[in-house]
């Protein structure tokens, strides 16, 4: 662990600021593996990080108008589709790297050629909504760096309301239940999401980012 403490100095890492909650518990979950960290929440040249994180704080619709203008879409489609260097999605995070979400009708990044649903318009029993707690997810593919060293079928924090509902789409998954199973783990070459939080489940979710460095390493590299 010292050894890769070490190398993770190497690495300067963005977190997104949508200005609509807290991130802190990100940025100390980051923080506590030796990376350069610097908060961006305005029009700034992302090129010169090694990653960047968005983090599962405020809503679909207000973050997407957040990121229009401040000018960080831009930065953001440079960043993924361009430079081609990873990015890390975390709950809302990552569903706005979809195309679309029901949350306020927005069209989202399109990253992902995946639609975000309401979790009550697509499990049509009674179920309660938001899904809060721990709950497993099941690797669909052996090629989840992700998920490297970890028990099969690990858990991790879930607290949302919308999901995007299991479906072929490019890229290797992790599925959760929770009325139908929902895509919770998404990878596909330097974009990475997570429908859970990392930074509140513990040993696993630290495992998690530190395989996501350990993949911003091996870019670097």
């Amino acid at each position: 662990m010292e050894t890769t403490g070490i190398k993770n100095k190497n690495l300067r890492i963005a977190i997104i600021d949508y200005s609509a909650g807290n991130i802190h518990s990100v940025y100390r979950a980051f923080l506590k593996t030796n990376v350069s960290i610097d908060i961006v929440n305005k029009d700034t040249d992302l090129g010169r990080f090694d990653a960047v994180v968005m983090p599962g704080v405020g809503a679909c619709g207000s973050a997407i108008n957040f990121l229009t203008k401040t000018g960080l879409t831009n930065r953001l489609n440079h960043f993924v589709l361009e430079l081609k260097k990873p990015i890390l999605g975390i709950c809302l995070g990552f569903q706005i790297m979809a195309e679309f979400s029901e949350e306020g009708n927005v069209k989202g990044l399109g990253w992902i050629p995946a639609k975000v649903y309401h979790i009550r318009n697509v499990v049509k029993d009674f179920i309660r909504v938001p899904h809060i707690g721990w709950n497993d997810v099941n690797a669909n593919s052996k090629d989840l760096t992700l998920l490297a060293g970890m028990i099969e079928k690990p858990n991790f924090y879930f607290a949302h309301s919308f999901f995007v509902p299991l479906k072929d789409i490019d890229g290797s998954i992790g599925t959760t239940e929770y009325g139908v199973p929902f895509i919770s783990l998404y990878q596909n070459r330097n974009i990475y999401g997570t429908q859970f939080h990392p930074e509140k489940s513990y040993i696993g979710g630290a495992m998690l980012i530190q395989n996501f460095l350990s993949e911003v390493l091996h870019v670097k590299s």
